[in-house]
């Protein structure tokens, strides 16, 4: 990722490189959103503030957490990249539109369940950092289905206006090629939390020619790319472990982080060998040695995981593009502080959960033991640092 300099101490990261996929744009439909949503309003101003009287007197933030040019340059593309953020929210709306200055000032999508691969939102939010930054009211999206995020943030920006910042969480893989089909999404990447994917295939054993992979709907083109020699199909997201266990799918789209620690738990339970399980990291790996040697002999390359991005025209406006920044820098933050503190994020994070409320599918990719829990947030908290270490 690179950045986008706005002069002196205005930066923030972003991609000019899948900026030049957009077209102009079509009058587009607004979609008003019918399933739940949340929003979380912080009271009380602090001093030592500046408004973003142009668009928004009520949003306020504190300069003295502004991103400076000595700090973040070119040259350091992974600290400002090392985090894909996330916001989060509570209260309601239950149509997702607002009126006047009722809209939210921070809002975002995630592309996934509230878990521990977001302990830098959780514990920003437990511990009022987007509240010292000024953001006074964020809000968290309904549960999204798999590839839909960018039209989801599309949406909600184009309904809620006077909203400063939408942001939405998509991995690489997935954000361009839905970029290219659709230029009059108008998004742009700024930001990444993992600096390689830890997408992988769950089996129970080496797959074989033939074998049935189950995935989510929008993985199932790259899949069959990947798989030349087995069946691939769009399967439920939040049963993939037990239907991996009940034999429904020989292979299944799984984290490494979160889905492979947690088979390994369920299996011994069942008294099987978890040693058996075979985890095939796709990053990094040649086609072929996927699926026995059958795939194309290139390298598997999937970019950048957990990204963040925004529409297009809360790049353009100073207020807007330094109210993405006080979020960011919060979460930034809020990271930092699970990484010293992992005991405290994995509270963070059940504490988050209870406030949202939001739909988590009643998914089984979690195992309810306090070890998995440090295993998983020791795994994504080893991502977000080697996104900072590896691209310096």
């Amino acid at each position: 990722l690179f950045f986008f300099q706005q002069g002196p101490s205005s930066f923030l990261p972003c991609c000019p490189m899948w900026r030049s996929l957009q077209k102009a744009a079509a009058t587009r439909e607004r979609n008003v959103f019918s399933a739940r949503s949340a929003a979380v309003t912080f009271s009380g101003k602090h001093s030592n503030v500046k408004r973003f009287s142009s668009l928004k007197p009520s949003f306020v933030v504190n300069t003295s957490l502004f991103f400076h040019h000595d700090r973040y340059n070119v040259n350091s593309v992974g600290r400002a990249s090392k985090i894909a953020c996330r916001a989060l929210s509570l209260s309601s709306s239950s149509s997702g539109v607002f009126v006047g200055n009722d809209s939210p000032d921070v809002a975002c999508q995630l592309d996934y369940f509230m878990s521990l691969q977001f302990a830098g939102i959780a514990t920003a939010l437990v511990n009022d950092l987007y509240q010292t930054n000024g953001i006074q009211t964020l809000h968290f999206l309904p549960t999204c289905p798999p590839g839909r995020e960018p039209s989801r943030v599309r949406s909600f920006q184009n309904t809620n206006p006077s909203t400063l910042a939408t942001f939405g969480s998509i991995e690489q893989n997935i954000f361009v090629p839905t970029l290219y089909d659709d230029p009059s999404l108008e998004v742009t990447a700024v930001a990444a939390m993992f600096r390689r994917s830890p997408l992988c295939v769950a089996s129970r054993r080496p797959l074989k020619e033939g074998d049935v992979i189950g995935c989510h709907e929008d993985t199932v083109h790259l899949m069959k790319r990947i798989f030349h020699r087995q069946t691939v199909v769009a399967s439920p997201r939040g049963s993939k472990n037990t239907d991996l266990l009940n034999g429904t799918y020989n292979g299944i789209q799984a984290y490494t982080t979160t889905e492979i620690p947690a088979l390994r738990r369920f299996m011994k339970e069942k008294g099987w060998n978890h040693e058996d399980l075979v985890a095939t990291p796709l990053e990094g790996a040649t086609g072929g040695a996927t699926d026995g040697g059958t795939a194309a002999q290139e390298d598997i390359r999937l970019g950048y995981s957990q990204m963040l991005f925004l529409p297009d025209e809360c790049l353009s406006h100073h207020d807007r593009r330094e109210a993405s920044r006080a979020f960011l820098d919060a979460t930034f933050r809020g990271w930092d502080m699970a990484i010293r503190n992992p005991e405290e994020a994995i509270r963070a994070v059940s504490e988050a959960q209870r406030m949202l409320g939001l739909d988590d599918e009643a998914n089984d990719h979690w195992h309810p033991s306090g070890d998995f829990r440090r295993e998983m947030l020791h795994s994504c908290c080893d991502h977000v640092k080697e996104t900072f270490g590896g691209d310096r």
